[in-house]
């Protein structure tokens, strides 16, 4: 499960980026227009192969995250296995980052329900998770550990994000600030250690 959310998140957001620059090209008509009409006729080939994949990846990366939200919040200890942990904790913390970070503009296209693109939802739904493990010491372990994605800051800006639009009650906010301070408590052990 967790492989298939990492492939289809990463697929689908990698092609809500690519419609993105796409678009952008294609809104500056001035330029746009005077790049070689075989070259054009590429690109819209390509943003509509695109199109098609989105919506697929979207719609299935959104329901498989769903699936793991549901499954965290009835069951943590399979989530809680050394070798599944780490890989969990680095796929969520990823993808937050993709989604609330500084790349998340790219992210931005003209109709996200054509692609079954809801950022929002697919915020909550990830930001669920963690909340659903928040009380796992194994898991802060694990997201103080990865040093790739793991930010601080990109989790005070999903809690911000999440008061600001009544994604989450106030008490899970709160709850997803108390585990970002234990992360950094384990952060701050692991690199004692």
């Amino acid at each position: 499960m967790i492989n298939d959310v990492t492939y289809l998140l990463d697929e689908s957001l990698s092609d809500m980026a690519q419609i993105h620059t796409i678009e952008e090209e294609m809104a500056d008509q001035e330029a746009w227009v005077a790049r070689p009409l075989q070259q054009r006729r590429e690109r819209e080939g390509h943003l509509r192969g695109l199109e098609r994949q989105a919506s697929t990846y979207n719609a299935l990366g959104a329901s498989t995250v769903n699936l793991l939200k549901i499954f965290t919040a009835e069951i943590k200890e399979p989530f809680m296995v050394p070798e599944i942990v780490d890989k969990l904790a680095a796929m969520l913390d990823y993808n937050l980052d993709v989604l609330v970070g500084p790349k998340c503009q790219d992210l931005k296209v003209k109709d996200k329900e054509k692609y079954y693109f809801r950022p929002r939802d697919l915020l909550r739904t990830i930001l669920q998770v963690y909340l659903n493990l928040s009380d796992r010491s194994e898991f802060a372990r694990a997201v103080a550990n990865d040093g790739r994605s793991y930010k601080q800051e990109i989790f005070e800006k999903a809690a911000g994000i999440s008061s600001r639009v009544n994604m989450l009650a106030p008490a899970e906010t709160e709850q997803l600030r108390l585990f970002v301070l234990k992360v950094e408590e384990a952060k701050a052990t692991l690199e004692a250690e």
